[in-house]
């Protein structure tokens, strides 16, 4: 079962992009390799080089909760519109509006932190913050200044959530993917220069460094799997998700492709066989 975990490791489970019979591609519609200076590979090559790892597709478990989310937050204001019609229209209509955003941030939440590198600030969630807070306080004014608040601040809690499905798209601008490089943690000895801001001089399972751009940090940190240790590179957007650093969406970024043109300084180790896809012929 492990070894079977380990060779879906990289590529992801076939599941994820609907492949039934045949090998998951090396790379997907976007997916670029590193620059020249890089030493890189691939599942189905293996040797030496930093390889990239998918990460869960985020359309798996956001489509279908953001999708609902809208019914609820409609049907929340049905109790208030025709009043009467439930035994206590406040608490049905206050059950449906939580109900609502609980579609909407938690999945969220879960998704971004259980990514490896992720940023987890709630706050920094592609929320619409603003419109959210300006609603709940005029919902709070209408109860002691005027009732007809209230619609407004069901208007702005309308416009929150078209605003937040802007951002989550923003934020998912590419595919959650992050480079794996197998060292031994001695294969580490530092030696970044700027813009990368330097947190450990040692290899750890933490933040190594990280550099910062307009929409997020390039971050380098360590992980280990299965008795192997690995430097991991991944673009963090500053929604905290994790992007794929050498997708096509993400060469516009100012600055990122200038220092992604250079290579780190370390060489790694050999990908243990455990981790490839050889095809059957090899």
């Amino acid at each position: 079962m492990e070894a079977s975990l380990d060779r879906d490791w990289l590529l992801g489970e076939p599941g994820w992009w609907g492949v039934v019979d045949g090998p998951v591609p090396d790379f997907m519609p976007g997916e670029i390799s590193p620059p020249m200076g890089w030493v890189s590979t691939t599942p189905s090559v293996g040797n030496f080089g930093w390889c990239r790892q998918r990460l869960r597709p985020l359309a798996w478990p956001l489509l279908r909760p953001l999708a609902w989310a809208p019914l609820f937050l409609l049907l929340s204001a049905l109790p208030l519109a025709i009043p009467g019609q439930t035994p206590d229209d406040q608490v049905v209509s206050a059950s449906f509006f939580l109900l609502a955003w609980m579609l909407v941030i938690l999945p969220l939440l879960f998704s971004r932190n259980s990514q490896p590198m992720s940023g987890r600030s709630v706050l920094s969630l592609p929320v619409d913050w603003t419109s959210l807070t300006i609603a709940s306080a005029l919902f709070a004014l209408h109860i002691v200044i005027d009732p007809r608040l209230g619609w407004l601040s069901y208007g702005l809690f309308w416009l929150a959530y078209f605003r937040t499905i802007q951002l989550v798209q923003t934020s998912m601008m590419a595919p959650p993917s992050r480079f794996l490089l197998p060292i031994s943690p001695e294969d580490w000895e530092g030696g970044l220069d700027h813009p990368w801001i330097v947190s450990s001089e040692r290899w750890s399972r933490n933040r190594i460094a990280s550099a910062r751009f307009q929409h997020g940090d390039l971050v380098l940190g360590g992980s280990s799997r299965s008795g192997q240790d690995f430097l991991s590179l991944a673009f963090v957007h500053k929604s905290g998700f994790v992007l794929d650093p050498f997708h096509e969406r993400l060469s516009k970024e100012p600055g990122l492709v200038d220092l992604l043109s250079k290579p780190l300084p370390v060489v790694g180790r050999e990908w243990p066989a455990r981790f490839l896809q050889f095809s059957e012929e090899e």
